[in-house]
């Protein structure tokens, strides 16, 4: 058994329930398949200036630094204006129309070995088009950007890793909006409660006056979205949360237990081996050993 089976756990999952009905399971990966190769770059347009039209499937992120872009993506047109990124996915045909501004700087991750599968491709198109740039995004887009275009095939690697990290970042994120936009809000504000004040102890009343609801009311709203109820989120994140201590700290047992919340360390072991199996000293030295 490894440390952490991600496929199997639901927090890594998008959701249950009503949620997972709206938000389609795919990846970045699953699309481009193992060994995809990507290539980074950045380049300077001027007003109305155009690059393209491409044709059959492309797949690529573009971070507009300084000027605005219209993206024409099979038929559908968004406008990306600068600091911003976006997500782009094509089947048949691709342009992007550059300005009004004089100089708009936009900085590129393409992906560029082999077919990508139409149906693939197709389902990726609800999640396109311009979003908030990330901390994150912007930095590996520049990382990948610096790379000296005679040592990409020596980083071959490190550059498809750098591609599917800004690409998977995108989706992850456009997700996330989906999910927040058809999370009532109520609901919201208890999860974002339960992930803030993980350690704190916190009842089924301190969650309704959070909520503003009756308890049978929010449990009814919570299960209808996440199909299960929040104290059973709030235990699955401790659990995964103390797991991940585990694995990747040198703390003692007792504090995590106390850090995450348990009100002992026995209860943390209980469920702990309820989870996988293993004693918390057993899942760390599994970890430990590889």
């Amino acid at each position: 058994m490894g440390c952490f089976n991600l496929k199997s756990d639901p927090l890594c999952q998008k959701g249950t329930g009503a949620l997972s009905d709206n938000i389609e399971n795919i990846s970045i990966l699953n699309v481009v398949g193992p060994g995809a190769k990507f290539s980074f770059g950045e380049s300077n347009y001027g007003d109305g200036k155009q690059f393209g039209p491409m044709s059959g499937c492309q797949l690529e992120a573009i971070y507009l630094r300084t000027g605005q872009v219209q993206i024409h993506q099979d038929g559908k047109i968004f406008e990306l204006s600068a600091p911003g990124i976006a997500l782009v996915a094509s089947r048949n045909t691709l342009v992007y129309h550059y300005g009004p501004t004089s100089v708009c700087h936009v900085l590129w991750c393409q992906y560029i070995s082999g077919q990508l599968d139409e149906a693939k491709v197709a389902a990726l198109a609800p999640y396109c088009g311009a979003m908030s740039l990330s901390p994150i995004a912007a930095s590996l887009m520049k990382t990948g950007s610096d790379l000296a275009g005679d040592i990409h095939v020596e980083l071959e690697n490190f550059t498809a890793a750098l591609g599917l990290a800004v690409l998977e970042e995108l989706l992850t994120r456009r997700k996330m909006q989906e999910t927040i936009a058809v999370t009532p809000p109520q609901v919201q504000n208890v999860r974002r409660y339960i992930e803030e004040h993980l350690a704190s102890p916190i009842t089924m009343d301190v969650l309704t006056e959070v909520a503003g609801l009756s308890p049978q009311h929010l449990n009814r709203l919570y299960r209808s979205t996440f199909d299960e109820n929040p104290l059973d989120y709030l235990w699955r994140l401790r659990v995964r949360r103390g797991a991940y201590l585990l694995c990747h700290t040198g703390m003692r047992i007792s504090q995590i237990a106390y850090q995450t919340g348990f009100k002992t360390p026995n209860h943390f072991s209980r469920l702990i081996k309820d989870k996988f199996d293993l004693s918390p000293r057993g899942l760390r030295s599994q970890k430990w050993r590889g």
